[in-house]
């Protein structure tokens, strides 16, 4: 009888087969972030955002959805495109890859994005940048990553929409959220995308494109750019 031979990893798994401190810390403080905030099996403004995020990608696309969680925004725009999904959190990982079925990374991308350049055709960020310390470093290695022309999609919460200034003027908090580390305007979001993207949309899902409106009535700031 043939002996069966063992499943070799893939390479993106041997990449990350030995795993430093600080990213078992950090997998560990998102895997209870997410799951403290009630933030798995739901998304903000999934049905919304969903809609763009597919009809931007399009068909027959090669996808990397950086910060994906466990899957759910990523199951939206998975139809006939070749996704990989990447994430801090390690338990919400295993489950996106045990319910999509697709091509995971388990990484700290905070500095790099540990993928060749120019392999992808799309990189989405699904509020994902408002996490990371340095985004003018990663704005420039989604952009290293991407082929020429490519797309990157995203969004962000917008922490100056009216609710939250008015907050503010109450002595309070702009943003309770610990993992956050920027609180993004539409003026601070284009300084970032600027540097390496064209951008050809910037909405919300929950407003009209016009600056004031998503300015101070957009929950959230909602991007297609495509690379320079």
């Amino acid at each position: 009888m043939e002996e069966k031979k063992e499943a070799r990893p893939s390479k993106f798994e041997e990449e990350s087969e030995k795993p430093g401190r600080d990213m078992r810390i950090l997998s560990d403080l998102y895997s209870k972030h997410h799951l403290g905030g009630n933030r798995r099996n739901q998304s903000m403004s999934e049905e919304k955002r969903s809609q763009l995020f597919k009809k931007w990608v399009g068909k027959n696309r090669k996808v990397l959805d950086i910060g994906c969680r466990d899957g759910i925004l990523t199951r939206h725009f998975i139809d006939q495109n070749e996704v990989t999904g990447l994430d801090i959190d390690k338990l919400a990982l295993e489950a996106c890859k045990k319910n999509l079925n697709i091509e995971t990374i388990w990484a700290d991308f905070s500095l790099q994005i540990p993928l060749p350049t120019s392999s992808f055709d799309v990189v989405i960020a699904g509020e994902v940048i408002e996490h990371l310390p340095y985004p003018e470093i990663t704005v420039s290695e989604v952009s290293r990553i991407l082929k020429p022309e490519g797309l990157f999609i995203g969004s962000v919460p917008n922490s100056y929409h009216l609710k939250n200034r008015l907050r503010v003027l109450k002595g309070r908090l702009i943003d309770y959220d610990q993992t956050h580390l920027r609180a993004y305007n539409v003026m601070l979001l284009r300084q970032y995308l600027e540097k390496e993207f064209v951008i050809e949309e910037l909405t919300s899902s929950r407003g009209k494109s016009a600056f004031l409106s998503i300015a101070w009535f957009g929950r959230d700031l909602v991007w297609r750019c495509k690379k320079k």
